[in-house]
């Protein structure tokens, strides 16, 4: 998640009910730099998949990183037969197992946070590396920012801008942001725009969710049989708000930045604290309560959790590990009657 400071909220208020997991119940888990994404591969052994990438040097290259839960084994998984002087800035990303075989989808990014020069890598997730498989480019990945892939194949891809060269859009909140979907058998094309910094996005059931870092925080769409989208509904007016993701009960979880300045004082200086909030909203109802919330004294700028046997994973935007803490019991309770599967 990238954001200006320029024109935008620099807060927003929070609910005044106490938050559902506590700092002393919670562990630091060492990765590198920026442990942005963090999705599950649910292999016989089932490990953690964390996009890591040195946000603070942006020009710096990044990894992937696997860790396994029980053995506690952090390892950067190697790749293999990229194309040549290909460097790999990693963000978003999700996984999905095809006739047998786990393909990891990669949004890279340019050299330069301004640009519109980025790639969506397709690797095979092997025991111990990644293997290159393809490479998809369009002027549609303006700014991607987060991926999800639906059960049908349709690959879903945020903009957090429709020009990724220009920073108009973040100075004057122009709401000119964008999903947009590829299919092989079709290409790219816009799903759905007139969002103010598309941020996370996730598949549950016959539905897809976009945070919206500015605006009316998250919307839901109906998915289509060739991957279009229609029935935009406003669930939330929380605002800020970066990576979604579906908890085992099928609530959605996302993260959110209670300060703009926090956030920028913490990109630019290391030991500057930035506070954050992660959200859980039932995707029914649409209610959402605090289960975290920290000043940033522990962790700051939470950008996406991920839920796994029992615990939840927290990672970040600029500090190299990740907060590991046990499930409140809310997350752990029977399914949501809607939607409560996420796609795999």
């Amino acid at each position: 998640m990238w954001v200006s400071l320029f024109f935008t909220p620099l807060s927003h208020a929070e609910p005044t009910t106490p938050a559902e997991m506590t700092i002393a119940q919670c562990e630091l888990i060492g990765t590198g730099p920026g442990p942005d994404k963090v999705i599950v591969q649910a292999t016989p052994t089932p490990r953690l998949l964390i996009s890591s990438h040195d946000r603070r040097h942006f020009s710096r290259t990044g990894d992937i990183y696997a860790y396994t839960p029980s053995t506690k084994a952090m390892v950067i998984l190697p790749r293999v037969g990229e194309p040549e002087g290909f460097r790999f800035r990693p963000h978003g990303m999700a996984l999905t197992q095809r006739d047998e075989r786990w393909l990891l989808y990669v949004i890279s990014h340019d050299r330069d946070l301004v640009s519109d020069q980025h790639s969506l890598m397709v690797y095979e997730v092997l025991d111990d590396q990644l293997r290159f498989r393809e490479q998809l480019l369009s002027p549609l990945l303006s700014a991607p920012n987060d991926v999800a892939i639906s059960p049908d194949g349709s690959v879903y891809v945020t903009n957090e801008r429709a020009d990724g060269a220009s920073i108009v859009e973040w100075l004057f909140l122009q709401r000119k942001a964008t999903v947009v979907v590829y299919r092989p058998d079709s290409g790219w094309r816009v799903a759905a725009g007139q969002f103010a910094i598309a941020n996370g996005v996730a598949v549950l059931g016959e539905h897809l969710w976009v945070t919206q870092t500015i605006g009316e925080g998250m919307v839901r769409f109906r998915r289509g049989p060739s991957g279009q989208l229609s029935e935009r509904t406003q669930m939330t007016s929380l605002s800020l708000l970066d990576g979604l993701s579906v908890a085992s009960n099928g609530d959605l979880l996302s993260s959110a930045y209670p300060s703009l300045i926090g956030l920028g004082l913490h990109w630019q200086r290391p030991a500057s604290q930035s506070p954050t909030t992660v959200y859980a909203i039932n995707p029914v109802s649409a209610q959402s309560r605090i289960i975290f919330s920290d000043s940033g004294e522990h962790i700051s700028a939470i950008s996406s959790v991920q839920t796994f046997n029992g615990r939840l994973y927290a990672g970040q935007l600029f500090d190299p590990y990740l907060l590991s803490c046990p499930l409140p019991a809310s997350l752990i309770s029977e399914p949501n009657a809607m939607d409560s599967r996420p796609a795999q």
